[in-house]
């Protein structure tokens, strides 16, 4: 009887959390107006001009933009081509229907509902209690639906596929991740080229991105220390998959023209304003000529990127300064600031009020994140029931944001708040989304410390 019992309420349960997901997209694409009304940002137009390369040419990954937003743009484009009428960056303005580009941020919309609903899905059903099932989904989805978020789907840039592609393929990791748990041996193929595929168009959206497959890869390898782990197929195909991508990345990155230009803004921002670097770049064999000579801009074409690497090298000082310097910078500002839409109804400003309280600006995310994460790892010390999947999931979300971040700091200095979103978005979920789990686990150990005391 009880067994009947425990299943009408997982039933139950998975009803609520379907429900719980339709709704909210639901008001998600209700309370923020018209879905084919877009702004644009100085950025976009250069994802236009570099779509247009060949389509199976190297331009299409050393070219000013990345494989992935050159595909979209390439295959949203009408005949008529695009029209830029609203850019944000000029001027803080409200969206606006423009050609070409409604096709984008209703596919943006579309892959945020798919990617974050998927999340919220894989969590709900991977948690046991009941009640962390039926909290965790909506805490996901109102997590990505508040205007912190959301509004960059409005936004023709990279950041709303970066959210949602990223959503997606964390869904299907803890899928794979929990079904190997459970069975070393369980035939995953399906999961795996889904989240392959899915993973390959993020990693290409920016540069930054292929440091998470690394980060990945030495998490699987982490993994053949087991004995049950060990030449597993899956696994295998996952390493070499994960190496040739990453291998990929960072050659179109090293050869690519967007390189030059956030390698000519550390030298433009940080190099040149202080005559002691100045000094030492000119032994290193930088000209001793002013940032705007042709001089210069040749030099820095062929070598300023392989001095700027030997020069971190040489000197961690200047590296550990400048993260202690600029990490807690990157945290802050957090909303849009292309386009107003505060009164576009009643609860617009509500979903602010919500947003500002799961989306706090500040480096405390980032210790938020850490604390129940130390929690699952404490638990999976003792070999909780599920706590190490969890755990190997948590160190992946909290390294590769980190291993992301590092970079981004280190290698522009223009838009870090921006640049950087994609690591403190995963602080701040996973703030929010650490407590859930350790919950949950702590919760299904309840009878077994009852009975023990």
């Amino acid at each position: 009887m009880s067994k009947f019992f425990a299943s009408m309420r997982g039933r139950a349960a998975l009803i609520s959390v379907l429900g719980i997901i339709l709704i909210l997209s639901y008001l998600r694409v209700r309370l923020y107006g018209d879905p084919a009304l877009s702004i644009a940002g100085n950025d976009t137009l250069s994802y236009v001009e570099a779509s247009r390369v060949p389509l199976f040419s190297a331009e299409m990954f050393t070219g000013r933009r990345l494989l992935t937003t050159n595909l979209v743009y390439k295959i949203f484009e009408p005949e008529s081509g695009y029209e830029i009428r609203v850019n944000g960056s000029i001027e803080t303005t409200r969206r606006g229907y423009q050609p070409g580009f409604d096709r984008i941020v209703i596919f943006q919309l579309v892959l945020s509902l798919i990617g974050w609903g998927a999340l919220a899905y894989s969590v709900s059903q991977t948690v046991q209690n009941s009640w962390m099932r039926v909290i965790s989904a909506p805490l996901i989805l109102v997590f990505a639906y508040v205007p912190q978020m959301a509004d960059w789907d409005s936004i023709l840039m990279s950041e709303s596929l970066t959210f949602s592609l990223f959503a997606l393929q964390f869904a299907l990791l803890i899928k794979m991740v929990f079904a190997l748990y459970k069975d070393p041996d369980a035939n995953i193929t399906a999961w795996a080229l889904l989240w392959g595929v899915v993973s390959f168009f993020w990693i290409f959206l920016r540069d930054t991105n292929v440091f998470t497959a690394l980060m990945t890869l030495a998490m699987i390898a982490a993994l053949m220390i087991a004995p049950r782990y060990r030449k597993k197929k899956a696994l295998i195909g996952g390493m070499v998959f994960l190496a040739l991508v990453a291998a990929l990345g960072l050659v179109t990155a090293r050869n690519s023209v967007r390189t030059t230009v956030q390698i000519s803004n550390i030298y433009k921002d940080d190099i040149f304003p202080s005559p002691g670097l100045v000094t030492v770049f000119q032994g290193m064999g930088m000209p001793p000529v002013s940032f705007h000579s042709s001089e210069f801009k040749l030099w820095l074409e062929e070598d300023g990127a392989s001095t700027l690497f030997r020069f971190m090298l040489a000197h961690p000082g200047y590296v550990a300064a400048k993260l202690w310097r600029d990490f807690p910078d990157s945290f802050y500002e957090i909303e849009q600031t292309y386009f107003t839409a505060r009164d576009l109804n009643p609860a617009r400003e509500i979903l602010f009020e919500i947003g500002d309280a799961l989306h706090p600006e500040g480096a405390a995310s980032f210790f938020g994140s850490a604390l129940p994460l130390i929690g699952i790892l404490l638990l999976a010390s003792k070999n909780i029931e599920d706590s190490r999947p969890w755990a190997w999931l948590g160190l992946w979300l909290f390294f590769s944001a980190g291993l992301t971040l590092v970079p981004t700091i280190l290698g522009d200095t223009w838009a870090l708040n921006r640049h950087a979103l994609y690591s403190t978005t995963i602080y701040r979920l996973t703030m929010w989304l650490f407590p859930v789990v350790v919950a949950d686990i702590a919760l299904r150990r309840k009878p077994a410390i009852e009975s023990a005391v």
